[in-house]
């Protein structure tokens, strides 16, 4: 049973490039540690349970190794970086990935995984994985952890972010058919739509969206010309947005300033330049 979204994945062909990145933002970025079975390695952006994840290659032959997991993210961090995936979690996994095999999706898993942190400590989890790879897809990887949630946050408490982020607010994704999408969230993953708008005459898509406590996912099939058509004529399905919350959005605006950070003021939120970012499109909203 899937009960809240876990964190997002940012892949960055430098690890350290990656953390000086978003240390420039604004946010606290600490080192995570190593996946001794994928040959990555990692960097936290701690919010709470949620949290971003700064994810680079250390041993590509190992990585591919692992099959289309690790081969695809190579291949992205080859000639990109940027929001990759994302990562839901819950308990029982089996039921998604039984839920995945009746739609002829197909998933890997559940299968245990671990990272061991700088400081000898070791994370552990089950994954379920649709298809078999999560990177620049239209869904998520699921995460069952082991470790208990009490440690994950006293191992990694919440960081402090000059720039004012508070958490993972949503994330949306650009994808080519939505009752698709839909079928594969409803029945696949057991969600229920939060909203439906197959109005496409303001936006130029139609909507579909998931929420799971404070989190939105945004499921958008583009009908029209503009940044979400070019993104999936461009690169094909998967996450296109990353939103982050504030309670006070002036004050990120004044630290971005100060910072010389390039961003846009929209009646959304604050969207960063991505090439500010890695290549991520970030937008901070009031929350």
């Amino acid at each position: 049973m899937i009960k809240r979204f876990d964190h997002a994945v940012i892949g960055v062909p430098d690890l350290e490039t990656g953390m000086a990145t978003f240390r420039r933002l604004g946010f606290e970025v600490n080192a995570g540690g190593r996946h001794p079975s994928l040959g990555t390695r990692n960097a936290i952006v701690r919010f709470g349970l949620d949290y971003l994840e700064l994810l680079s290659v250390e041993d590509p032959d190992l990585a591919k190794a692992r099959g289309p997991f690790g081969s695809d993210l190579v291949a992205f961090l080859e000639k990109s970086s940027g929001l990759v995936g994302f990562v839901l979690a819950g308990t029982d996994l089996g039921q998604q990935a039984r839920g995945l095999a009746t739609l002829g999706v197909g998933a890997d898993g559940p299968f245990d995984m671990d990272r061991i942190r700088p400081d000898g400590r070791r994370l552990a989890w089950r994954l379920v994985v649709p298809a078999g790879s999560p990177w620049r897809k239209p869904w998520p990887y699921l995460i069952d952890w082991i470790t208990p949630e009490t440690d994950l946050l006293a191992w990694d408490p919440p960081g402090e972010h000059n720039c004012g982020a508070s958490g993972v607010a949503g994330i949306d994704l650009v994808i080519e058919d939505l009752a698709v999408a839909e079928r594969l969230y409803d029945q696949g993953l057991g969600l229920r739509p939060h909203r439906v708008d197959p109005d496409q005459t303001q936006t130029g898509a139609r909507h579909c969206q998931y929420r799971l406590g404070n989190f939105l996912l945004g499921l958008h099939q583009p009908t029209a010309p503009g940044s979400m058509w070019q993104e999936l004529h461009g690169y094909g399905p998967g996450p296109f947005r990353l939103i982050l919350s504030t309670p006070r959005l002036a004050s990120t605006a004044q630290v971005l300033t100060r910072r010389g950070i390039l961003f846009s003021e929209t009646p959304d939120g604050l969207d960063i330049d991505p090439d500010a970012a890695l290549g991520v499109r970030v937008r901070i909203s009031s929350g």
